[in-house]
């Protein structure tokens, strides 16, 4: 239809041209006739202009079932995902250049929501299909499993790879956005140069239909010129819970190993314990050796570093872009977010001395012999924890020198250490 109307209107136009445009003749048309005839031949654009919006939110809406997200089995689904992004931005540069097409970019602004809506259901399918792979690992996790690990770090990298093309497509729009305001100045006054009647008619017809998107799209020309405005507002925000959503995944196949280890810590039947009897009970605490599930979580910190070493590739931009959009759990201080696998080392670490002091501190009895076993353990950890690089072990130190003092060093040392800490061990060493 854009074409054939087009086409009929600049016959049409050539036609009478000399009769608008020659001062002379007798036969001058009214320039209020030319717009009132303008104004008729191209009315069937009334309802694409004024419904543009929703027509392409159903077009974008059946672009995007046709887009195949996952299959039963997970490097196939990862796949499908990283094939994703390309076919989905072709898509919305298509939306784009049609809105240019059929309508000289004049719907543009309402066409930033149908884009941004179309763009948060297409995060939801990466957030549906990144939750169902974990689904189905979900018997496994809490197991060592590295090729899980390696399969969620190929999905941080996809995360990256969405947001930096979702952040050069926004780029992309701004900078046709500000091209085609000034196209239609430039036109306007051209026109208004030559008194070309007919198409200051066209222009007019064009402002008429879509004039309630005329200050926005002042507004937002001039607010491309801020660093920090976006063109679809509540993108990032979705970006960031994807982001966030990955690294927890990712997060989880390395930590819940470590956390099946102690979970049931507090329980452990040696703390209530005194049947090593009265002879070991007095035996100094050297006698006495990390608990097995303590060693097994030293050994597997230990080893994190060689498995982390992807995030230490010099290239791997996509990494640490889905890093600063997203949040590691435990993790709040993003000034070294370049050196990628010191963040992870402290993220693992830090959960691991959380999740110890949370369950030591549930420990409802406990007798001598299990005194000198539970500082064992614990010592031995901080030692794991401070060889591993953790530089926030304060907590961790307070609550052994506060299981380690006397009675008398113990009130001292009450008095600089954290209140509930101090009441929950006073009660459970019955001082």
């Amino acid at each position: 239809m854009s074409g054939d109307i087009s086409s009929f209107g600049k016959s049409i136009q050539n036609q009478i041209q000399p009769l608008y445009r020659n001062i002379s003749s007798n036969e001058t048309i009214p320039s209020s006739t030319i717009e009132v005839f303008v104004f008729e031949l191209y009315s069937p654009y009334t309802n694409v202009f004024q419904n543009y919006a929703s027509y392409e939110q159903e077009q974008l809406k059946n672009a995007l079932d046709t887009v195949r997200f996952d299959t039963s089995d997970t490097p196939s689904s990862i796949q499908l995902l990283a094939s994703s992004i390309p076919s989905v931005f072709s898509i919305a540069n298509e939306t784009v250049d049609r809105c240019k097409q059929l309508t000289n970019g004049r719907t543009i602004i309402s066409l930033l929501n149908v884009l941004q809506t179309f763009f948060i259901e297409y995060i939801g399918e990466l957030r549906r299909v990144v939750n169902n792979i974990r689904e189905r690992h979900a018997k496994v996790l809490g197991n060592e499993d590295w090729e899980l690990f390696r399969q969620t770090i190929r999905i941080l990298e996809i995360c990256g790879e969405l947001i930096l093309a979702y952040e050069q497509f926004e780029s992309s729009l701004a900078q046709q956005m500000l091209q085609m305001i000034n196209e239609w100045y430039s036109k306007t006054t051209k026109y208004k140069q030559h008194e070309d009647v007919f198409d200051l008619a066209i222009e007019s017809f064009i402002t008429n239909i879509t004039s309630s998107d005329k200050y926005d799209f002042v507004a937002i020309v001039a607010g491309l010129e801020n660093a920090t405005y976006t063109l679809f507002p509540d993108i990032p925000k979705q970006l960031s819970k994807l982001s966030d959503e990955c690294h927890r995944f990712s997060f989880d196949v390395v930590f819940l190993p470590i956390q099946s280890l102690l979970n049931g810590f507090w329980k452990l039947s040696v703390w209530a314990s005194d049947n090593r009897g009265t002879i070991v009970a007095d035996l100094p605490s050297l006698s006495f050796v990390p608990q097995e599930n303590i060693t097994k979580i030293g050994q597997y910190l230990l080893m994190l570093p060689q498995h982390f070493e992807p995030f230490n590739l010099q290239d791997n931009q996509q990494l640490g872009i889905a890093f600063k959009k997203g949040r590691l759990p435990f993790l709040e201080d993003k000034e070294l977010f370049n050196d990628l696998t010191s963040c992870w080392l402290d993220s693992i670490a830090m959960a691991t001395m959380r999740l110890c002091m949370e369950q030591t501190l549930q420990i409802q009895t406990l007798t001598a012999t299990g005194l000198k076993q539970l500082l064992m353990d614990l010592r031995y950890l901080c030692s794991v924890l401070e060889d591993f690089g953790l530089k926030d072990v304060a907590d961790f130190e307070d609550m052994i020198q506060l299981f380690a003092a006397d009675e008398t060093k113990f009130e001292e040392l009450a008095r600089e250490k954290p209140a509930r800490m101090v009441t929950t061990i006073r009660t459970m060493r019955h001082l």
